[in-house]
């Protein structure tokens, strides 16, 4: 993991400059992060802010967060006041217990191995307070523009790109994965946020 965050790290500095920009996946969600007025929201693998900014304009308090250092420092020179954590969320997630009703994780979920993704997963569900939401979009195994069924593949679905990790999902592998929550939401989708089109899942499930 190291060496994907100098990676990431490099990516950032590129960057510094250039405001973090949002599309609106989160629209439909209104009723969900309504309900967070009074809890902040975690922002998990927050990488370039989009999600970030999309939520301090519209008055939600937010916990930022990420295991590169730099996309924090980029973030908090266009986001003032901003609670930012640096973490590497492979070794857990530095919350209390059901402390949280929203979890966003947008292209943060879709870097590691199939068991590493489940510990995750059950570390999500841990801080979520009962009948929390995570709403998340993953690379999908159609995802051909950025990687989907290229490089090495280290297990199913789940490969080395000229170093860099990336795993896809099929809507089968997103509902073994979440097979103990209440899945409210799946879609396959496309982004517009990038030059190329990006095929993503978009998932909101529900702790039961």
């Amino acid at each position: 993991m190291y060496h994907q965050k100098e990676n990431w790290n490099k990516i950032y500095e590129e960057v510094i400059d250039i405001k973090p920009k949002y599309d609106l996946w989160l629209d439909k969600y209104q009723d969900i992060l309504a309900k967070s007025k009074d809890t902040p929201i975690v922002d998990l693998g927050c990488g370039f802010g989009n999600d970030t900014l999309y939520l301090k304009e519209r008055g939600y308090e937010v916990i930022s967060c990420d295991f590169s250092e730099q996309a924090l420092i980029r973030l908090v020179s266009f986001i003032k006041d901003l609670n930012t954590i640096c973490f590497d969320m492979t070794d857990g997630l530095p919350f209390e217990n059901d402390s949280t009703k929203v979890i966003i994780s947008d292209l943060s979920l879709h870097y590691f191995s199939w068991d590493k993704t489940k510990e995750i997963i059950k570390e999500i569900k841990r801080v979520l307070a009962d009948e929390g939401t995570l709403l998340c979009r993953v690379n999908s195994t159609n995802d051909i523009n950025y990687g989907a069924g290229q490089g090495i593949e280290i297990e199913k679905n789940f490969y080395d790109i000229d170093g860099e990790l990336k795993r896809f999902f099929d809507e089968a592998s997103l509902r073994e994965l979440f097979k103990e929550w209440d899945i409210k939401f799946i879609k396959e989708t496309e982004m517009d946020r990038y030059k190329m089109k990006k095929v993503v899942w978009e998932i909101a499930v529900k702790k039961v």
